[in-house]
């Protein structure tokens, strides 16, 4: 989920990467359990730059790898040769 601020500031919230796996503590193998890696994160966009952060869990639920992740986007494509595309 992803709420915005004038198309300017951004605020996200997610859960993904849904997996059905063994459970680590089950030592016959049998028993599975369902795992997913929650984040949140915020960003900001002005022209054609974005800078994104975000907080989450790299590892599964059991044994958290909780990090931080900083992504750049810049916009290459001329403003007036997407509007040609289009």
């Amino acid at each position: 989920m992803e709420l915005s601020y004038n198309n300017v500031f951004f605020v996200r919230a997610g859960i993904n990467n849904f997996q059905k796996v063994l459970d680590d503590r089950d030592t016959t193998n049998h028993k599975e359990i369902w795992i997913y890696q929650p984040s949140i994160g915020a960003g900001f966009k002005i022209g054609d730059v974005q800078i994104d952060y975000a907080f989450t869990n790299l590892a599964n639920q059991s044994n958290p790898l909780y990090t931080n992740v900083f992504s750049l986007k810049v916009d290459l494509v001329d403003v007036k040769k997407k509007k040609k595309k289009n």
